[in-house]
């Protein structure tokens, strides 16, 4: 996993069973046995599944290797804005779990009670169990109900995305009100002022505006949330090849569709395939630095990325060079 900052936990790595952490400048930040399956780090704690007193438990590590939440789930998520989603499966192979928050002291909002939950994002969060569904807050209170058939999303800029029982998409302000009629039929994420939106006909994406207007047309086969007024897109040729490009917020080609892959833009850079290789371009389209990988990620904001060359895999710097190398 990759954090935001410097010297937060970069990457974990299990080797003869055991588990070792590292900063972003390659330190050993601690190792630990007895841990399942790493799940990420976010806000100061490390997700972790453990075996304790003979049964497998969520926990959540401080940067120093001490456990400082025990829960009684066996599977959770990342923190976000204080709150992390807990689990434990009911019928796995029907995919059915039952959810709960815990917060950042590990005291546990309400009881693992719900059938569906998504992290909180803007102070609230969608949840469903039988009978109930909408958005609560931090103390588990329903702020905004919704009715039997509807889906909710994230909230992003304000304004969640709702699915009804015909699969049609609208959204919602945090007061309820539907702000963007049930007429699309791709919930997205609003970025930069801006959400994906799929045509009814051909499936071809576009975005929509805080009003649900259309400022740029349903003309790309594939694209990604906008971000920092970039976005990649692709387009399929007519031996249905999938080309992609970079373009801006307003829907102009910043470089043609060369590549045969993209990843999305993020931090400053977006992960592209060319000739087979990956590499990396900035918001005017040109490459960071020539060097090229057999697979790479995003950059993160700590301004590291992991890149996969050969036998050799681990993190790069901006300029390419591999700044954190891990062992075989």
């Amino acid at each position: 996993f990759q954090s935001d900052y410097a010297q937060t936990p970069l990457v974990a790595y299990k080797k003869d069973k055991v588990w070792t952490f590292l900063d972003s400048d390659g330190n050993v930040m601690f190792k630990a046995g007895g841990i399942t399956e790493v799940g990420g780090y976010s806000e100061g704690l490390i997700g972790a599944q453990v075996v304790l007193d003979s049964s497998l438990r969520w926990v959540y590590f401080d940067t120093k290797g001490k456990i400082k939440i025990k829960t009684d789930a066996i599977q959770g998520v990342p923190f976000n804005e204080g709150m992390a989603v807990i689990f434990n499966p009911i019928n796995p192979k029907e995919e059915l779990y039952e959810f709960g928050y815990i917060d950042s002291t590990g005291k546990v909002l309400k009881d693992i009670q719900y059938t569906d939950a998504l992290s909180f994002s803007e102070g609230l969060a969608y949840v469903m169990k039988k009978g109930e569904r909408g958005y609560i807050d931090k103390t588990g209170k329903m702020v905004i109900p919704l009715e039997e058939g509807i889906v909710g999303y994230a909230f992003s800029e304000g304004l969640a995305a709702v699915s009804n029982d015909k699969f049609k998409v609208g959204y919602i302000d945090k007061s309820g009100n539907l702000k963007i009629p049930f007429r699309l039929d791709l919930p997205s994420n609003f970025n930069d002022g801006l959400a994906r939106v799929a045509d009814t006909v051909n499936g071809k994406i576009g975005y929509i505006n805080h009003y649900g207007v259309r400022v740029i047309n349903c003309i790309f086969d594939e694209a990604y949330d906008m971000s920092e007024n970039r976005t990649t897109a692709g387009y399929y040729d007519l031996q249905q090849q999938m080309h992609w490009g970079l373009v801006d917020g307003k829907g102009q080609n910043v470089t043609d569709y060369r590549f045969e892959y993209a990843k999305s833009f993020k931090n400053g850079a977006a992960v592209v395939l060319y000739d087979d290789r990956w590499g990396y371009i900035d918001s005017t389209g040109n490459f960071l630095f020539s060097k090229n990988f057999d697979y790479a990620d995003n950059f993160a904001k700590d301004g590291l990325a992991w890149v996969v060359d050969g036998n050799t895999m681990g993190f790069v710097d901006r300029k390419g060079n591999m700044k954190v190398k891990l062992p075989k």
